[in-house]
């Protein structure tokens, strides 16, 4: 089961129960903070939670988990990289309201931020050459069928799977860096859907980052 704890207007989690014993026995967690289980419909002093109750000790997978914890939490948070932080649905909601444009200029962001972490990373470029397909030769096209007045089909449909074929290498690029990147210098054992990846790529890495975000606030509470 995990627990979370509210101070201040701010909840921060999830823990486990070893988590709250530990943080307790070190001080970071006061057992007077109010605390709720998942299950739980109201507020509990952590008290109450941890009792006498004895937790099994993490093991060192468990201890990595994504959204925990985690053995991130020994980590500067200021020196850690920081993701874009915009709402998931925010984004959505802009892509709408844009026609996709905002969706675009996100992923582009969020690209750079990719790098950040993945020096090597060439996902910007391949996101160029998507807008190359999809925009430049399909502009093209366009252009030489109304001056040839002839159906240039073909040449739209080519930049059209040439356009896909590189947003795909981009985004599966971005997922394999933030995977190095999250299982090895900032362990918290993340592992990104393939098919979320394939259909909803800016959405669903920006559903992460801000998982990633809450886990930082997370863990400046409890340094």
């Amino acid at each position: 089961m995990n627990y979370f704890i509210q101070r201040s207007g701010q909840e921060y989690g999830p823990y486990t129960l070893a988590d709250l014993q530990k943080y307790v026995k070190s001080g970071s967690i006061s057992p007077a903070d109010m605390c709720r289980s998942e299950g739980m419909g109201g507020l509990l002093p952590v008290s109450q939670i941890v009792g006498n109750i004895p937790a099994p000790e993490p093991s060192q997978q468990a201890s990595t988990v994504y959204g925990g914890a985690g053995a991130a939490t020994g980590m500067n948070v200021g020196s850690l990289p920081q993701p874009p932080s915009l709402h998931w649905g925010l984004v959505l909601l802009f892509g709408v309201l844009t026609c996709g444009i905002f969706l675009i200029i996100w992923v582009f962001i969020q690209a750079a931020f990719v790098r950040k972490l993945d020096a090597q990373s060439k996902a910007i470029g391949w996101l160029i050459a998507y807008l190359g397909f999809s925009i430049g030769l399909r502009a093209v096209a366009g252009g030489m069928s109304a001056a040839s007045h002839n159906d240039l089909t073909w040449l739209s449909v080519l930049a059209w799977v040439g356009g896909v074929a590189c947003h795909l290498v981009a985004v599966f690029s971005m997922k394999a860096s933030l995977e190095e990147y999250y299982n090895s210098r900032e362990p918290i054992g993340l592992q990104l859907s393939g098919v979320m990846v394939f259909f909803f790529a800016t959405l669903y890495f920006q559903y992460h980052f801000n998982e990633i975000t809450e886990r930082h606030k997370a863990m400046r509470v409890i340094a």
